[in-house]
């Protein structure tokens, strides 16, 4: 029997078909102001793209900011519940998520039962996430894309010395009018969001193993130097980190 999980969040909706731990299918778009009718042609396509109906399924667990918009779905849970039961199925020895999502960065911290024990979240701020990403990327006039590609090309990383979106966003139209390489500013930003994460990583204290979720997570220029300063071993998410929080809706829906 498959399961259908949807995440509607601030800046994509998921939607995933899985068969048990294997994802059968999945659909990503931009999340607009029309969320109930791109919930349902979502859900049509990426039930197209697994060669299934509604038929087909067991249910459809659905989360997400905007979740409570979406008519459709069996069951209806919060991110931090479908983040832990996705990374206690499918990552089943990390004890540590850290997820980068469009508009905060949430830390999870989960029992061997996959069991949430404690998270924190800055939801405050936008610092750190994949808008405030995407918007630097953009001042320097580079989608959010070819971030990695141009923060690679930094020989003299440029410190940022502000968490607070619009202090960065100052900083960087400085070094811009300074003639600084825009890919040691682009190194300088995201190694900030890095230190937001190892931040959040240290306050759990040393975790065995950990993994890194969200659209961001598939950022090597963030990823890689919070690895190198988060204490414990870190695990890939063995699919798609930004449809994480979908699959794991995915999971509680078989479940319930």
């Amino acid at each position: 029997m498959m399961y259908l999980g949807l995440d509607v969040g601030s800046l994509y909706t998921k939607a995933v078909v899985m068969d048990g731990d294997a994802l059968v299918a999945s659909r990503v778009i931009e999340t607009t102001g029309n969320v109930s009718d791109e919930a349902r042609v979502l859900l049509d396509e990426v039930l197209s793209a697994a060669g299934a109906s509604r038929a087909d399924l067991g249910g459809i667990g659905v989360t997400g900011r905007g979740a409570e918009l979406v008519e459709i779905g069996d069951v209806r849970r919060d991110d931090v519940s479908c983040l832990a039961m996705a990374v206690s199925r499918l990552v089943p020895d990390a004890n540590l998520v850290l997820d980068v999502g469009g508009q905060s960065v949430t830390s999870i911290l989960i029992d061997g039962d996959g069991c949430v024990v404690d998270f924190m979240r800055n939801d405050k701020c936008a610092s750190g996430s994949g808008k405030f990403l995407t918007v630097m990327a953009a001042a320097l006039g580079y989608g959010v894309e070819e971030l990695d590609e141009v923060a690679a090309r930094s020989r003299n990383r440029v410190p940022v010395s502000s968490q607070c979106g619009v202090f960065v966003e100052s900083e960087l139209i400085t070094h811009v009018n300074d003639g600084v390489d825009p890919a040691d500013i682009m190194a300088g930003i995201c190694e900030s969001v890095a230190k937001i994460l190892i931040s959040q990583a240290l306050k759990f204290g040393f975790q065995d193993e950990y993994t890194v979720t969200g659209g961001v997570a598939k950022l090597r220029s963030v990823v890689g130097p919070a690895r190198e300063k988060i204490r414990g071993e870190y695990r890939d998410f063995p699919c798609d980190p930004q449809l994480a929080c979908a699959i794991g809706a995915a999971f509680l829906a078989e479940e319930e």
